[in-house]
């Protein structure tokens, strides 16, 4: 695979496939455990049920994964990233080095809290707020300048998972769309293919946080995709023409299925896929497939 495809394979494949619960019913495939991907909450370690909003014009959520989310607006960016509270001090003598000679960021406060200030440039800062029930928030903004910075801090706000979830651009999936959008996308799927899973394993939407439609389509095209890659790799360990035959057949579908038609012009992912289905093609199992799409 070219390395500009792998590398985009990682990317995404780090919010991908691992919040689709792909079970095992039986027979000689891989199990998938049920584990539950974070939500908004979690993520940032709000309370249960909790969400965060930026009341700020002109912002949206734009990316939200397994320890933050980030906004944008334009080229201007706000990052906010949750870590264990053990790890507290030593970012922080990490951050007084941005400075020269080293000192502590300027205080202020965020969300109720202290926090601290510094700035990489003119128009690039982060605040880290203190610990809070064994954790804490650092908040990275690029793309303006201080005073915009404070206010921007200024206008987060906690509430509401739901008020969250309604907040978020309509090419998102909230975590209540989840199921009938991940049948909708399997169903398609299914369709050019002739197949749904290979027999054996299903696939049952589990909870997960909201996603822009280009990942959850990862998760869901990449979760079918590892189910016959496995089922390829399973058959030909075994000497099993037939089952081998029949994966090959489905991944070599690939290129039809409408999720990856409709994500290829925004990424490369799809291309991922086809690579491996490819391989597949010519006899082969593709060297490291399961790290490539996020296999459970």
């Amino acid at each position: 695979m070219p390395a500009t495809t792998a590398a985009a394979a990682a990317v995404v494949a780090g919010i991908a496939v691992s919040s689709l619960w792909w079970q095992d019913l039986g027979g000689d495939h891989e199990g998938g455990g049920q584990d539950r991907d974070p939500s908004v909450a979690s993520s940032l370690d709000l309370p249960e049920g909790g969400g965060l909003v930026l009341d700020a014009p002109g912002w949206k959520v734009d990316s939200l994964g397994s320890d933050g989310l980030r906004f944008r607006n334009g080229d201007a960016d706000l990052e906010i990233t949750s870590y264990d509270a053990e790890s507290y001090d030593s970012y922080v003598v990490d951050r007084e080095h941005i400075v020269d000679p080293p000192a502590p960021g300027e205080p202020i406060r965020v969300l109720s809290r202290a926090a601290q200030l510094w700035a990489y440039t003119q128009r690039d800062h982060t605040a880290i707020r203190e610990v809070e029930d064994g954790h804490w928030l650092e908040f990275r903004g690029a793309g303006m300048d201080k005073t915009a910075f404070l206010a921007l801090l200024g206008q987060l706000r906690v509430t509401s998972e739901a008020e969250f979830n309604a907040s978020l651009p309509e090419h998102y999936v909230a975590e209540g769309e989840r199921l009938p959008e991940a049948l909708k996308i399997l169903g398609a799927i299914s369709r050019v293919s002739g197949a749904d899973l290979p027999d054996g394993v299903s696939a049952l939407s589990g909870g997960g946080e909201s996603q822009d439609r280009y990942q959850f389509g990862a998760e869901v095209a990449g979760g079918y995709a590892c189910a016959w890659l496995e089922e390829f790799e399973n058959a030909l360990a075994h000497g099993q023409t037939a089952r081998a035959t029949e994966a090959a057949r489905v991944l070599g579908t690939s290129r039809q299925w409408p999720i990856l038609q409709e994500m290829d012009t925004d990424g490369d992912y799809p291309e991922v896929v086809w690579d491996y289905a490819d391989a597949v093609a010519a006899g082969q199992v593709p060297e490291g497939y399961r790290e490539g799409l996020g296999c459970r």
